[in-house]
């Protein structure tokens, strides 16, 4: 396998200007957003001692991607497109303490295998097999966009829409898994009614712009916000935002947001097609 590391350079891609287990992820489709298709958003929360980065992934068997990756605690990829045009994100099911979660079987690596093999929703919904160990996946390509909750002992409940929203934070919501939730974190309740009182009163069809907005709510303060700045300097807070716009026609269109610790923002728009079509264009994504 070939893996091409990348660093986000803002001169060359810039086309526009409580628990620490947290994300919010949201996505809608069909009808609620802007030409159809589909949004899909996560802004990703955790303690100022990870780096973020970009990774660009071709397999010797299997589609390509590239994603967003951790570096240091719990490393690994949290957010990734394929070149089929799937998207898959994922959270930390917080209300299970990690000293649980680490005690409970788990299949290592799921956001790459499901990219990797899948070429879209329907087919990655269809590997059970690797809905194992504690966590929330949000799935989503042009047509479709799904919610998986994974509980322990091999529990899971799909939420599947062509025509609607959805959105998650830390903590189980659907019918049968909710009572899973040994201790919801006060920041994943709260992020969860912001967002969905944001989805459930903003203008409709959303646009990519208006997720991005979203994206940067500060309603409920430093350490319960959607974006989170953290109430001290070892706080969580908000370390990337991953957005993906899906047409129905054309290119999927990639917006990266990296707050890394001691470094300065970066943010980036990539045209999904053109960066997957020739290794040579993987220069100008580079400083």
């Amino acid at each position: 396998m070939k893996k091409i590391f990348m660093n986000l350079a803002f001169s060359f891609i810039l086309l526009l200007s409580s628990s620490v287990e947290a994300c919010t992820l949201w996505a809608a489709n069909g009808i609620f957003a802007d030409g159809g298709g589909t949004l899909i958003v996560k802004n990703r929360d955790w303690k100022p001692d990870q780096h973020q980065d970009v990774k660009f992934v071709s397999p010797k068997q299997g589609y390509s991607y590239f994603g967003l990756y951790a570096e240091g605690s719990t490393s690994g990829m949290k957010a990734g497109i394929n070149e089929k045009g799937l998207v898959v994100v994922s959270a930390t099911a917080g209300s299970i303490s990690s000293k649980e979660r680490n005690t409970m079987p788990n299949k290592a690596g799921s956001l790459t295998k499901l990219l990797k093999e899948c070429s879209s929703v329907e087919e990655a919904l269809l590997r059970t097999d690797l809905f194992l160990g504690p966590k929330i996946l949000m799935l989503a390509d042009k047509k479709t966009i799904a919610t998986v909750e994974i509980g322990p002992e091999g529990k899971f409940s799909i939420e599947q829409k062509e025509n609607g929203y959805i959105c998650h934070t830390n903590h189980y919501v659907m019918e049968g898994m909710a009572d899973f939730n040994k201790d919801i974190g006060e920041s994943s309740q709260k992020r969860y009614n912001r967002i969905c009182h944001l989805l459930d009163e903003g203008v409709m069809p959303y646009t990519l712009d208006e997720f991005l907005t979203f994206s940067n709510d500060q309603n409920d303060g430093q350490d319960n916000s959607i974006f989170r700045l953290g109430s001290s300097p070892a706080k969580t807070r908000t370390m990337a935002v991953w957005a993906v716009k899906l047409p129905l026609e054309g290119s999927p269109e990639v917006y990266i947001r990296i707050l890394n610790p001691n470094e300065n923002e970066k943010t980036a728009r990539i045209i999904a097609d053109d960066f997957f079509a020739s290794q040579v264009l993987l220069n100008k994504y580079k400083y």
